[in-house]
């Protein structure tokens, strides 16, 4: 990858929301993580909430797990848009998900000795599948807002920490306004450790929803 990171294909992000080059590097210094950085097939954008807003929007992530013994490095990648389908396909592919997340997951995030805090995964999940959703080209440049309805998690396996782990996700079905999303977290060997569902709700900005 040369250049800098450009996130300007996708609507959604705020392309003056410079990428942390030392994120890209350290993630591209990593076996799993490099394939991704270097695939024509994705992007680096903007994990918008990790950047500092006014008021007290995004303080969770762009201050409290913002450190260096917490999320020391994340970066997050979406599907360059001419390279996906038109269409949701009918299943999902795991070897190319929608929106991938790098995480690297400090001591500090425990709360089982040596394991990361379900919460934080849960948080995590969350805010992945919600850039996911937000990033495709039918939410981006159709002036809809998405709404969290519903998100089920199953925890197979701690996360330990320090280690740096990888989120997948997804968007597997549109049903009207019904956005129906999957992600999974993986360690750096590919074991799933935590898969999540979620169902979003989108309006229509100008209807004044």
């Amino acid at each position: 990858m040369t250049g800098r990171p450009s996130s300007k294909r996708h609507a959604f992000f705020e392309p003056n929301l410079e990428i942390p080059p030392q994120d890209v590097e350290y993630f591209a210094s990593l076996p799993f993580a490099a394939p991704y950085l270097s695939s024509p097939l994705y992007e680096p954008v903007p994990f918008v909430t990790r950047y500092d807003a006014k008021g007290t929007s995004n303080k969770f992530f762009s201050k409290v797990i913002n450190t260096a013994d917490t999320i020391p490095h994340l970066l997050s990648l979406a599907r360059v848009p001419d390279s996906k389908p038109n269409q949701i396909p009918d299943q999902r592919d795991d070897g190319a998900p929608d929106f991938v997340v790098f995480v690297s997951l400090g001591p500090d995030l425990c709360g089982f000795q040596d394991t990361v805090h379900g919460g934080v995964l849960a948080a995590l999940l969350d805010e992945a599948l919600g850039l996911c959703a937000e990033s495709t080209e039918l939410v981006s440049k159709g002036h809809t807002r998405l709404y969290t309805a519903g998100l089920e998690i199953s925890y197979r396996s701690p996360v330990q920490a320090p280690s740096v782990a990888m989120i997948k996700t997804w968007v597997t079905k549109r049903q009207g306004r019904k956005w129906f999303l999957e992600a999974q977290v993986l360690d750096q060997d590919g074991s799933v450790k935590v898969e999540a569902k979620t169902l979003y709700i989108s309006s229509r900005v100008d209807a004044g929803l």
